[in-house]
């Protein structure tokens, strides 16, 4: 990494050093080891003081498109609703937007809203939420309606249930791979909104789901969001940066991991050097009883947010420039390199002995035999 190019904050000191003296103290597999930044996570609070730690969230990035303000004024309208009958009854109000005047290109988000919380309201109408569900049955009956419908609109780009693999992350296990060599898999992912059709197909969020919401200190909660969302997330990341192939243009992937009815929102993007950034939005619960209802319209902002984030970045690796003549002139003969500087790659997952292997003596290598077995041994 040449200093020239790294992230450097009004402290003087540089991120990128700071999360490498941070990583060699660590016993543990940590986002830091991977060039990966997360204020909110205890390891980096401590390195970091709380100004430095500011700075890097405040830190400038993408975008986010604003809602409509009709969009606003829609949520605005079951804000005050406490009751599954006032829910009901502003849903089935007269609107030409959600008949005759219908437009998918148009409505689409205030459809959405609607139909979410039409959904919501059946499963609290039958006391559905108070059963002990599985995870399978909290995707079909409460995140189908709020995440996949919420981005069931974009052209082209899809959310992928069912355990599917990530297919950034897969090139980068495989990047250094040789015949005969197995290939590795990619990380599965309980969603990954991922662009479809022939060909490389660009992703742009990942998702992981469970059955069971404790808090935000839960074991499963932490290493899904500390460890693997982010990494996979800055795989994703990297693969559509090399596409767009320009460090001046800033992109960022998503993720959602939703445990039970609860659901929490990660960003993940490069400000400045060598560095990734992530920065988590707040738990949002979807309510399970009718007096906490209105609970549920900022989770659904915040899905058409992530949306909006989704959007964004497709249409800006879509939109790359077209290449020059000495391109033109070059095509297929050579590689592509990025302008400026690489942005590492993450490290590989240690890999965990199996309990047999972990309890067998260790042997002396082959090596050392020879040398034991030696006239000058």
């Amino acid at each position: 990494m040449k200093r020239e190019n790294m992230w450097k904050l009004k402290s003087g000191r540089f991120v990128e050093e700071e999360l490498y003296k941070l990583s060699l103290d660590l016993k543990f597999e940590h986002a830091s080891h991977s060039f990966i930044v997360d204020v909110d996570d205890e390891a980096i609070k401590q390195h970091f003081n709380e100004d430095e730690c500011l700075e890097i969230y405040d830190a400038s990035g993408p975008e986010v498109p604003q809602l409509s303000q009709e969009i606003i004024e829609y949520l605005a309208r079951f804000t005050d609703k406490r009751s599954l009958k006032e829910v009901r009854k502003t849903i089935n109000e007269p609107d030409e937007r959600f008949d005759a005047k219908y437009d998918k290109d148009i409505y689409h988000d205030l459809d959405y809203i609607r139909f979410a919380l039409y959904a919501l309201v059946r499963e609290i109408d039958n006391d559905n939420f108070k059963d002990q569900n599985l995870e399978a049955w909290f995707n079909c009956h409460v995140w189908n309606a709020i995440v996949d419908q919420g981005i069931s609109d974009l052209n082209g780009i899809s959310v992928v249930r069912g355990e599917s693999t990530s297919l950034a992350n897969a090139d980068r296990k495989n990047a250094q791979r040789i015949m005969p060599e197995r290939r590795k898999m990619g990380h599965r992912g309980d969603l990954i909104i991922r662009k479809v059709g022939n060909g490389k197909n660009d992703e742009y969020g990942i998702g992981e789901g469970g059955k069971l919401w404790i808090d935000n200190h839960e074991s499963k909660f932490l290493k899904e969001s500390s460890i693997k969302t982010p990494k996979v997330l800055k795989d994703m990341l990297l693969k559509l940066m090399n596409k767009v192939d320009d460090n001046n243009i800033k992109l960022q992937t998503v993720g959602i991991i939703h445990s039970g009815l609860m659901m929490t929102i990660l960003r993940l993007d490069n400000p400045f050097g060598y560095v990734c950034r992530i920065r988590r939005g707040e738990s949002m619960q979807v309510p399970d009883d009718e007096k906490i209802f209105p609970d549920v319209l900022i989770l659904l902002a915040a899905v058409l947010n992530l949306k909006a984030i989704v959007k964004k970045t497709a249409e800006t690796v879509q939109s790359k420039s077209v290449p020059v003549t000495e391109t033109f002139l070059k095509a297929g003969m050579q590689r592509r390199s990025r302008n400026n500087y690489t942005i590492p790659q993450c490290i590989k997952t240690p890999k965990k002995l199996k309990i047999e292997e972990a309890k067998l003596p260790k042997r002396p290598s082959k090596l050392r035999l020879q040398i034991d077995d030696s006239d000058e041994g």
